[in-house]
């Protein structure tokens, strides 16, 4: 990598499929969690809440390990890359969420709300560029919008945003 680098992230769908087994995993322990209660304690929990506390979690972790899966055989990589003259971020598979800008054109970093008929949307991060384009900085790869602001900021100082 060369060395006007300042901030870089990295993080492939192998590894954020992790995540997820995690999660999977989890569901089946408090599945475990239930039985060893009723076990340990010498109690019962109503059959209603059983069925339905070991249904829920068996459909949980079943899609979450299928999430899993599809991370593991769909192959893509996040990247997030500061340099002195550059913010390129590289999304797998989305033009929408993928960009490359320069810093000099960086006003600051924002947290938006979209609005809609039913009131506060999702909120989103991102960098507000002096020709008054948003591009959104999308977490779901477990990236650092603060640790990015703060890259940007020893480059140019007069970005404003947040710490």
């Amino acid at each position: 990598m060369k060395t006007d680098v300042v901030y870089y992230y990295k993080k492939d769908r192998k590894q954020q499929s992790k995540i997820f087994i995690n999660m999977g995993v989890a569901c089946i322990a408090y599945i475990a969690g239930l039985y060893g209660y009723e076990d340990f304690f010498n109690k019962t929990v109503a059959e209603d809440f059983k069925f339905y506390y070991i249904l829920i979690f068996t459909i949980s972790s079943v899609i979450l390990f299928y999430i899993a899966w599809w991370h593991r055989v769909h192959p893509g990589t996040y990247e997030a890359l500061i340099t002195k003259d550059r913010f390129i971020v590289r999304y797998p598979e989305s033009e929408m969420w993928s960009f490359e800008v320069k810093v000099s054109d960086i006003e600051r970093f924002e947290h938006r709300n979209t609005l809609s008929h039913a009131g506060k949307g999702i909120a989103k991060s991102g960098v507000l560029l002096k020709d008054g384009s948003f591009h959104e900085v999308c977490m779901n790869y477990g990236g650092n919008i603060n640790k990015m602001y703060s890259a940007v900021k020893t480059i140019k100082n007069e970005v404003t945003g947040f710490s």
